[in-house]
């Protein structure tokens, strides 16, 4: 469940959402854009994925094996009782390195490119995005449990459809509709606002915070990292697109803005709340410490799993593979923690996981079927 992208380049990714706007011919023209949440790759030399059974189980595997290792390594730094903020330092730092040397040892790419205020202006808003939505949602984990934190973070599938469909006045369609309103009553459910729900039970309330107020600060701070998450794809797909920015280029930007993000927050928290040096060295230099930081290390090899699932498998079925992520959480929470999910919870949960089934499926059963009239046509003439 982590924000970061691989340094690989995936070069196989199809496209998932075909956004149809008309030229000055009155042309269909199509608009790519990527749903799914963490990586979005570069299209500029699409390679057809082996349709055989064992590239697909291959695909499966990789998905949930990726899966599993962010989500896994999310709920044990908190049962550590370290902040996720503070153990992603060592792997954001890791990773901005391997992204330069990536770049200049391998792609022999420059560092340095001249660009135009249109193309910077794109880039400060991906980096601002992604920053600032990575940065909300770990910031959110202190307030939410992992399941309604995973819970939430997947809208960001159907952000993307209606800021897009926005952008090239797409007119929504039944499946979006549905899925928009299955994904607002399961955050709904998942939030639980006191004045909806001002008669549940102590017993039931579990899973929220002891201040009711602070669980649904923790629910709008992940919306927002959905949302701006969403901008990020967006602008991403958009640059890579329109102004042919190197992939490797943007994953180094976002990196390393991430890191100096997470590295300012550790300065501005030791400095005004907490006991300086003291608090420091008794938060980072501990064992605790050095295990969640070891274990978040883990999310490099399985960004490089992600990549190579993208290679085997269609992006609309890995974005549903990806959100098994929710009942992965749901089951680490309720098996390993002390706290547990209600059962309202857990239904909001199924509703935003049936939203991004229908999604999803409708976008692949949509491509399969434009496919298959395509391949009719070109045999026919």
């Amino acid at each position: 469940m982590l924000f970061f992208s691989s340094i690989i380049e995936s070069n196989t990714i199809e496209n998932s959402f075909k956004i149809e706007e008309k030229d000055d011919n009155n042309k269909e023209q199509c608009t790519d854009l990527l749903i799914e949440p963490i990586i979005a790759g570069n299209i500029n030399k699409p390679v057809e994925s082996s349709p055989t059974i064992a590239t697909h189980f291959l695909g499966v595997i990789y998905t949930l094996v990726s899966t599993l290792i962010f989500v896994s390594s999310t709920f044990i730094t908190k049962e550590l009782s370290i902040d996720m903020l503070y153990a992603l330092i060592p792997m954001a730092l890791l990773h901005s390195i391997m992204m330069i040397i990536h770049m200049k040892l391998i792609k022999r790419y420059s560092l340095y490119r001249q660009s135009t205020k249109q193309e910077i202006f794109f880039l400060f808003i991906n980096s601002f995005s992604f920053s600032t939505g990575a940065f909300a949602l770990y910031f959110a984990y202190r307030y939410l449990t992992l399941p309604d934190l995973t819970t939430i973070r997947f809208t960001q599938v159907i952000w993307t459809a209606i800021i897009t469909a926005v952008l090239y006045c797409e007119k929504p369609s039944l499946p979006m509709i549905i899925a928009i309103l299955l994904t607002t009553t399961g955050v709904i459910f998942v939030a639980q606002p006191t004045f909806l729900f001002s008669k549940i039970s102590n017993t039931n309330k579990i899973n929220i915070s002891n201040n009711p107020y602070q669980h649904l600060i923790g629910i709008l701070i992940v919306l927002y990292a959905s949302v701006a998450m969403s901008i990020m794809v967006i602008s991403n797909k958009h640059l890579l697109s329109k102004y042919k920015t190197k992939h490797s280029l943007i994953m180094l930007l976002n990196a390393f803005t991430i890191f100096c993000v997470f590295l300012g927050n550790v300065f501005y928290e030791y400095n005004f709340f907490r006991d300086h040096m003291q608090s420091f060295k008794n938060d980072f230099f501990n064992m605790r410490y050095v295990c969640a930081s070891s274990i978040c290390l883990l999310q490099i090899p399985g960004l490089m799993l992600m990549q190579k699932a993208l290679k085997y498998e269609h992006p609309s079925i890995f974005t549903i593979l990806q959100s098994s992520a929710i009942l992965f959480s749901l089951i680490l929470q309720n098996i390993f923690s002390s706290v547990k999910s209600n059962v309202l919870s857990l239904f909001g949960s199924a509703l935003v996981l049936t939203s991004i089934l229908i999604i999803t499926g409708f976008k692949f059963i949509n491509e399969k079927r434009a496919k298959k009239n395509a391949l009719e046509q070109n045999s026919t003439e």
